[in-house]
């Protein structure tokens, strides 16, 4: 019983920096959405980059990036974001970047 309160302390400190970085992805990824629809690419790279370190397991962070890629016409970076959401099994993901990468870009 001496025990609880330390446990109790560290589930606590757990669970709120389990929020915190869910607060921090979802602050990133609306400004990411913004960087994006202003034309600031790059800053939405930096972003999505952010997201991805904080949660790498998320497959609409790299969905993100690799469509960011792809409008920075670094289509080599967006292949790569490719294998990774096969390799998270986000086919469907993965299969519309690659529809996207096969298209042509707008001048």
């Amino acid at each position: 019983m001496k025990h609880l309160p330390s446990i109790f302390f560290i589930i606590l400190v757990s669970l709120c920096l389990c929020s915190c970085n869910k607060l921090k992805v979802a602050s990133l990824e609306s400004s990411a959405i913004l960087a994006t629809s202003n034309g600031d690419l790059e800053k939405a790279e930096e972003l999505y980059k952010k997201m991805i370190a904080l949660d790498p397991q998320e497959p609409e962070h790299h969905w993100g990036l690799g469509t960011t890629y792809l409008s920075r016409r670094q289509n080599d970076k967006a292949a790569k974001e490719i294998k990774i959401l096969r390799q998270m099994g986000r086919e469907d993901l993965a299969d519309k970047m690659v529809f996207l990468l096969n298209q042509p870009l707008e001048e």
